[in-house]
């Protein structure tokens, strides 16, 4: 049976950034909840039961206490031990409308308890087939007021004559909603981040005298870094390191404390963490290494520190990690005594070694930072809180991720598109290999590998993925000196005309296009350069071309309006030539500050000085070969591309009975409670409840059957074997089409049933559909991503070509329409040479309502609509294949801490 449950309980960030616990209400909670009703004042008292008394607060808890899920859900929120809020509905005459209603501690309110009250409740409403929410308030009560209009749902009041207001909410979640709901997470994640990331006074716990303990390396680096605000170190003697105080514990450090870093011995760990709860710090960075990373004694170990973390409202770094970096406030707190100069990027590692790498890498080649974070095990924050944060730190421009893994896929992306609107974020996802195979009966989830969900997550969300941390620094180092491209237009210029050639092809092979000139510019270009030279695209200057010709020739291109950036190559000819032509580009790029100058210097891996600022950051990209340049382009193209792009909306469909859809899903799992596939027409009236159009189909048993069923149908009919396991149906003769009369259907059903036995499950016999385009629908559930949605060519070459594209929930409706449009067989739908053109409209609604199936059902382990054949007139699925599992109601997008 399906299980409609009450969101899980969770810990939450308040608006100021503080951690607090929401959970259910139980019987045991009657005590807590008299002594907050005891504890908030008459007024708020007042507010919530139209009278000063107290009597009604008894009769209320009374109520909240209850077990009778059915009827009424309540959730109550912690905050420092002690219960500070309560909200909970209760079920009217009209089941599907729940009266709502609220108390939040007078010293709590204003801290967006109610919104995140409101969010859990109106989620398990949802669920239980509430569809509206009504209250009453007072006219003067204008907090619960702004609770409600906040929500983020079209809500309508009336006040009557005595001074009631009567709200009504329709629990209809839109883009709008989650919107709402995100900004609402992003302010209070952001609090919580700031004094953390930004600290004015921070703790090195673990500094000792040892110059090789990491303690030490770490305040040794942020003394020398010159970090600005206050600092002090812990160690047991208390002795002064690098000349500044420290002191024998935590305890004896005056004055607030924002950061302590920890780089004691894993036993010693718990017992500092408490120290700084108990000081009231923002956020720990763990160093120490020795937790889940470990065995299972560390994973226990990790968790009851991450207990005291929430308890003491502390966000955490690490464990296991190697530190974190901020130029804005000069704090170098790790153990890499190199740091980068100041800069737009901003990046994240889950690996302590490759973190490593990357500042060394970074300080070399002069790429300014603006903030490091190592995460290491990921315990609490993660890339979907450093995302949120980046968003709107004003120093930084780039976000980079090395990533090893996801904790919430569905919020990353969601996090991921909305900030990538504003900034772009490049990752290096690690994993693209498939260490196993997986035991499936559908083409969709054999198709569906671990990083095909990576890659359609990325996607969806505009993040640039790249290969390799040089090419993560590659096209970070683009994104933040230069402009995007107004599109995919390359013009190359240099003095060789090889190299040149070999950028052309780099640039075609990325996916870039290299257009011929306009006319006006080659009339131009050959005034200026000599005879023999090339003045087409790549644009040849010949060997001997001094600066100031390169500076003639360059600004001839920049003033192209047919050219979208521009690849100069230059190959080094005599001693001192190759500072001369940097000064000549960076002179152009300073006069064309909306068109990017990518500079290629071939061989020379150390950047000319005149294209580095007064900082030691490149004024523009710098590559030593035109490959990675070219490729850098070729995904700043795209991520341009993508950020102009339409922002997706959720479809308005109608004709989707969800009554229907569940009876059949619940009776399939009770009577298989591990799991079944459907037969071929259950599959086909679960998918039918969605309103997808499938071709008429009968399910049969005996040849006799068969015979009557084609009768009944009329015209050529298709006999398939109903057994929802069986795959490569075709293959195994368990599909027989083109029988034009009810005695060809009976022969055939007798020739199948020999042919398959027990495997064929029955049958079904069904009409015959107008030949057209055939595609096929899918959907694989990942234990990780949830479920994926597949589109790709289907019938027989399903397989052989593999030309499939995959996307994760929720789908827009321009998902929908790129999904589709991104095949390599796409013209087909479009009147390929002369074909009918396809009704694309009606494939993008059907992939639509098999996504809100999907998101739904999360029983829907597996689903193929293959072939889905696609006409003038419509789309129509021929074959329908569906496997059900039992599962937990997922609630992806609701506020909580990991």
């Amino acid at each position: 049976m399906r299980t409609l449950a009450t969101p899980t309980e969770a810990d939450v960030l308040l608006i100021d950034g503080s951690i607090a616990h929401l959970r259910p209400v139980g019987p045991a909670d009657e005590a807590g909840l008299h002594e907050l009703y005891d504890h908030v004042s008459d007024r708020t008292l007042y507010l919530r039961f139209f009278t000063a008394g107290r009597r009604s607060a008894d009769q209320d808890i009374a109520k909240l206490v209850r077990s009778d899920p059915d009827q009424h859900a309540a959730l109550l929120v912690v905050l420092a031990g002690r219960v500070v809020a309560v909200a909970g509905y209760e079920r009217l005459d009209d089941p599907t409308q729940a009266e709502v209603a609220f108390v939040v501690d007078d010293s709590c309110q204003g801290l967006g308890i109610g919104t995140l009250l409101f969010e859990y409740l109106a989620s398990a409403a949802a669920a239980r087939g509430v569809i509206r929410f009504v209250a009453e308030t007072l006219f003067e009560n204008a907090r619960m007021l702004h609770v409600f209009r906040d929500a983020g749902l079209p809500v309508s009041t009336r006040l009557d004559s005595h001074g009631t207001v009567h709200v009504d909410l329709p629990l209809s979640p839109d883009e709008h909603y989650l919107d709402v709901v995100g900004e609402r997470e992003r302010i209070a994640g952001t609090a919580s981040l700031r004094r953390v990331l930004a600290p004015t006074s921070l703790v090195v716990a673990g500094a000792g005298a040892n110059p090789d303990g990491l303690g030490h390396q770490v305040f040794a680096n942020l003394v020398a870094g010159g970090f600005t605000g206050a600092l002090a170190a812990v160690n047991r003697s208390g002795e002064s390191i690098c000349g500044l105080p420290a002191y024998r514990s935590l305890s004896e450090v005056p004055g607030p404390i924002d950061l302590v870093v920890i780089a004691v011995p894993a036993s010693g760990v718990l017992e500092v963490a408490r120290a700084a709860a108990a000081q009231g710090a923002a956020g720990l960075v763990v160093i120490t290494a020795g937790f889940a990373e470990a065995s299972p004694a560390g994973l226990a170990h990790q968790a009851e520190l991450l207990s005291i973390c929430r308890a003491g409202s502390m966000r955490l770094i690490g464990p296991n990690c190697m530190g974190v970096a901020n130029t804005a406030v000069a704090m170098n707190a790790t153990f890499c005594s190199t740091l980068p100069p100041p800069g737009g990027l901003s990046l994240m590692s889950q690996s302590g070694a490759v973190g490593i790498a990357t500042l060394a890498y970074a300080a070399r080649t002069g790429v300014g930072l603006a903030s490091f974070v190592s995460a290491g095990n990921k315990a609490d924050v993660s890339g979907n809180d450093l995302l949120a944060y980046w968003e709107t730190d004003p120093a930084t421009r780039v976000c980079a991720l090395y990533l090893e893994s996801f904790g919430n896929p569905r919020k990353f992306a969601r996090i991921a598109a909305r900030v990538g609107r504003l900034k772009p974020i490049v990752a290096v996802k690690s994993g693209r290999s498939v260490s196993g195979s997986r035991g499936v009966a559908s083409h969709t989830a054999a198709a569906a590998t671990p990083d095909i969900a990576v890659d359609s997550l990325f996607t969806q969300a505009g993040v640039i993925r790249v290969d390799s941390l040089a090419e993560l620094f590659d096209v970070s180092t683009l994104l933040d000196r230069a402009p995007l491209p107004r599109g995919r237009r390359v013009a190359i210029i240099g003095n060789s005309g090889g190299p040149g050639v070999l950028a052309a092809d780099a640039c075609e092979g990325a996916g870039l296009l290299v257009p011929a000139l306009e006319p006006h510019t080659r009339e131009r270009l050959a005034a200026l350069l000599p005879h023999g030279a090339a003045v087409a695209n790549p644009v040849d200057l010949l060997a001997g071309a001094d600066a100031a010709t390169f500076e003639a020739a360059l600004r001839a291109l920049l003033d192209d309006d047919g050219v979208d950036a521009v690849i100069t190559v230059y190959t080094p000819v005599r001693a001192g030539a190759a500072d001369l032509i940097a000064a000549a580009i960076v002179r152009c790029r300073a006069d064309h500050p909306d068109l990017p100058i990518v500079a290629v210097f071939l061989g020379i891996d150390e950047m000319p000085s005149p294209l580095r600022d007064d900082a030691g950051r490149p004024s523009l990209p710098y590559y030593a070969f035109p490959e990675p340049a070219a490729r850098a382009l070729a995904a700043v193209a795209g991520y341009a591309e993508w950020r102009t792009s339409q922002v997706g909306s959720m479809p308005q469909l109608d004709g989707i009975d969800r009554r229907v859809a569940t009876e059949i899903v619940d009776s399939a799992l009770t009577a298989n409670p591990d799991g079944c596939w459907l037969d071929a027409s259950r599959a086909v009236d679960l998918v039918r409840s969605y309103g997808v159009h499938v071709a008429p189909v009968i399910g049969v048993s005996d040849a006799k059957e068969a015979a009557a069923a084609a009768a009944r149908l009329g015209g050529a009919v298709a006999l398939k074997a109903a057994a929802g396991a069986l795959v490569h149906k075709t293959d195994r003769g368990g599909v027989r089409l083109g029988l034009s009369t009810p005695e060809e259907t009976r022969v055939a059903f007798g020739e199948m049933s020999a042919r398959l036995g027990d495997d064929m499950g029955g049958a079904v016999v069904q009409a015959m559909v107008e030949q057209g385009v055939e595609t096929a629908i899918g959907v694989v559930s990942d234990p990780q991503f949830g479920p994926l949605v597949m589109f790709g060519l289907g019938g027989v070459a399903s397989d052989l070509l593999a030309d499939r594209a995959f996307r994760l929930l929720p789908l827009t409706v321009a998902d929908a329409a790129t999904q589709i449009r991104s095949l390599k067989a796409a013209p087909l739908l479009f009147g390929y040479r002369g074909t009918p053109r396809c009704d694309v409209a009606a494939l993008e609604e059907m992939l639509l309502r098999i996504a809100a199936l999907a998101d739904d059902f999360p029983e829907l382990a597996e689903l193929d609509l293959n072939p889905v054949v696609v006409t003038a007139d419509g789309a129509i699925a021929v074959d329908v294949k569906i496997r059900l599992a039992p599962a937990e109601p997922t609630f992806p997008l609701l506020r909580r801490l990991r």
